[in-house]
């Protein structure tokens, strides 16, 4: 591998693991995930399944790769106390890092009320939460906004910070700039300007490097991250240093 693309070592703050069908129609399993990470000097991987019923399908990886994953709990609000008990389980049993939500997949308002035991949940554990962020209308940066300030003790990751929406990733960077509890990862966030300008704006230690596998390739995700102007040490932060401090890593 050209080492333009690896020579900062790099922690994945958002990836998924598992079989997609369409409109996706891609697979990737835990040999392809591990091969990308020795390919782009990915130290850990924080992990995704396909879908919030598919959480056992990441146990397996984890237990397999424990040293590379870091696995998140996928959960629908819709379910309900089903839900809220899986999520404790994962969070209280089998060590899960955190927990990601993916309103606009599942079909739930990111503010919905629904939500607040997931984030009661994340709070009694110490645990981060992981937002999907940048569609409509179940996803949108104000509504994680209202959601982190009813939960200001949680710790909660606008994943995309805003996607592909110029007005979005504009309200993503006001919504964190506004909630301290707000951080943002940037996968599939197109405007390379847009990573400088949040961590200038809203914290240097407050954005993070992702890819989004399967979907996204490493090399643009991180040539996206390269390109933003950043110098070499603030190129470490964005690559390594505030996702290991985020998630309480300890040094490899």
């Amino acid at each position: 591998m050209d080492n333009h693309y690896n020579r900062f070592k790099k922690i994945d703050a958002h990836s998924h693991i598992g079989k997609f069908g369409s409109p996706f129609n891609i697979d990737f399993d835990l040999q392809r995930l591990t091969e990308q990470m020795e390919a782009y000097n990915i130290e850990k991987t924080i992990l995704c399944p396909a879908g919030c019923h598919l959480n056992e399908e990441l146990k397996t990886a984890y237990q397999a790769a424990p040293d590379k994953i870091i696995p998140l709990c996928w959960v629908n609000a819709n379910e309900g106390q089903k839900a809220y008990d899986m999520l404790e389980h994962y969070l209280r049993d089998e060590n899960f890092a955190g927990v990601k939500m993916q309103p606009l997949f599942d079909a739930f308002t990111a503010d919905s009320p629904m939500v607040d035991p997931i984030m009661e949940l994340a709070e009694a554990y110490k645990k981060p939460v992981f937002i999907h962020c940048g569609h409509p209308p179940f996803s949108l940066p104000w509504q994680i906004g209202l959601l982190a300030e009813r939960h200001p003790h949680v710790p909660t990751v606008m994943i995309h910070m805003g996607h592909g929406h110029g007005v979005y990733i504009d309200g993503s960077l006001n919504m964190a700039y506004k909630y301290d509890n707000l951080f943002l990862e940037v996968s599939g966030m197109p405007m390379g300007c847009q990573i400088k300008n949040a961590y200038d704006t809203v914290g240097s230690e407050r954005v993070m490097f992702g890819i989004d596998s399967p979907f996204h390739h490493p090399s643009v995700e991180i040539q996206r991250v390269y390109s933003c102007g950043l110098n070499d040490a603030q190129l470490e932060d964005v690559f390594y240093n505030n996702a290991k401090k985020f998630m309480e890593l300890k040094t490899i």
